[in-house]
This record gives structure tokens, C-alpha cells and sequence, in this order.
């Protein structure tokens, strides 16, 4: 069976959404006096370009065996997504400061972790309200924190175990939104809502990940991913 690899942390400096929600029709569906009909498909999944910065050493050893492992498109990996132009932490209902949110939280007796790390800081997730099959397009998110603030263009997950990246293209209610793609598992009552998505991608074709190598770094490394079904993941994926 093919596998599914775990992100490499690699220093993504820019990205693109290379395809989106599709339509069928156009002139196949003219009209007698001449109007083209486009009709929304469900189909379609997310393929994204990521351009990365420059890596040398330790860096460029994973990003290269991160490639090789991928076996050009054989494999798929878990995708962190964080959006750059995501809630505010005020937004989120989160209280720390900027520092406070960088450095993250120790444990209630103020201390950290053995190796002097803390607890990373990431947004409160929401709980669901409704359940949801697999294929639908509305999802009910609880009022707690953000659930309710959500509009156009916001993007959004759910777990546990739940590989899908969803954009907010419509707001029926408050804490009531159309997404778009449709999604990829069913929701249950005592799943949540999160701001940090996750996907699981696989690389485009044998040549959609670049290493050129100067004298002094990856330079200009770019790879092109499509996305995996989540169901497809369980079918056909091992961790």
C-alpha cells in the first residue's frame, strides 16, 4: 500500500491555489437564444503550488528526502495549512499577547516542558452542533470563540481524523456556512472546528518537485501537489 508521510516543517514562503471549484456546461448548455447556462459541479479537488525558501544543511537534507520518499506522486503527505490572512488572535478570542502567543504556555505550575520548550499556542477549535454525511456543503458550528464570526472566504477544518481544507463561501445563519469543496468525511456530534486544516496531498507527477543546488543553497525549490481523499487516504494509505 501506498504511504502517508508526515510534513517535513518545510519554509514555504509563498503559495498559490492552482484550481477551484469547477462548473460544467458552458456552450454545450446554450439556450435556443443564445445564453450559455454554467452549472456548479461538486467535483474537483484542491492542487496547490508551494515555492520555498532558500535551505542548506539539516533543512535540505529532509526537503530532499521528503522528495525521494514522495516517489513522485506515489506517496502522500500531511499538509499543515495556516492562513496568512486568517482571524486576528482578538478574533479568535484568544487573550495573550503577541509575545505571550510566540512563546507559548507552560504548564499551571509555570513551568516547561523537560527541554525547556512550552506548550505551542494554536487557535481554540469550536464544537459542531449538527452532524453532516459526507458530500454535504452546509456545516453548524457552535458560539463559543469564533464559531460564530466566520464569513466569506475563511478557511476551515474539522477533527479528529479528518483530512480536508474548507472555504466559507457563504454565511445562512450565524455559526451556519456553505463550504466549498463538499465534504471529503462525514461530521459527528463531538467533532470540532479548527483554523489550522490539514490535508493529505500527493506530488503532481514524477518532475512537480524541483531541488536545483547552487554552492550555497536550495534555491528557488517549488512543488506542485494535488489533494488526496480523505476516504481515498484510509482506503489506500498506510501512516
Amino acid at each position: 500500500m501506498a504511504r502517508l508521510l508526515s510534513w517535513p516543517d518545510l519554509p514555504v514562503n509563498f503559495r498559490e491555489p492552482m484550481s477551484g471549484p469547477r462548473s460544467t456546461g458552458g456552450a454545450a448548455n446554450t439556450t435556443i437564444g443564445g445564453f450559455m447556462q454554467g452549472v456548479s459541479s461538486p467535483l474537483g479537488a484542491w492542487r496547490w503550488r508551494f515555492n520555498l525558501a532558500d535551505m542548506r544543511g539539516q533543512l535540505a537534507r529532509r526537503y530532499r528526502g521528503w522528495v525521494t520518499a514522495m516517489h513522485g506522486g506515489a506517496n502522500a503527505t500531511r499538509v499543515p495549512f495556516c492562513d496568512w490572512d486568517g482571524l486576528t488572535r482578538s478574533q479568535m478570542g484568544v487573550s495573550a499577547s503577541g509575545q505571550e502567543w510566540k512563546a507559548g504556555q507552560p504548564w499551571s505550575n509555570g513551568q516547561p516542558w523537560s527541554n525547556g520548550k512550552n506548550w505551542g499556542s494554536t487557535p481554540p477549535v469550536v464544537p459542531m452542533t449538527a452532524a453532516a454525511q459526507r458530500g454535504d456543503t452546509v456545516v453548524s458550528l457552535g458560539s463559543p470563540f469564533w464559531g460564530h464570526s466566520l464569513g466569506m472566504g475563511d478557511q476551515i477544518g474539522f477533527f479528529p481524523f479528518h483530512l480536508g481544507l474548507y472555504v466559507i463561501t457563504d454565511v445562512l445563519s450565524p455559526g451556519v456556512y456553505r463550504i466549498w469543496p463538499q465534504l471529503r468525511r462525514e461530521i459527528v456530534l463531538g467533532d470540532f472546528a479548527t483554523l489550522r486544516p490539514t490535508l493529505a496531498m500527493r506530488l503532481e507527477s514524477e518532475d512537480a518537485a524541483t531541488a536545483p543546488r547552487d554552492a550555497f543553497a536550495i534555491t528557488n525549490a517549488s512543488v506542485v501537489m494535488v489533494e488526496v481523499f480523505d476516504y481515498d487516504v484510509r482506503d489506500w494509505f498506510t501512516g
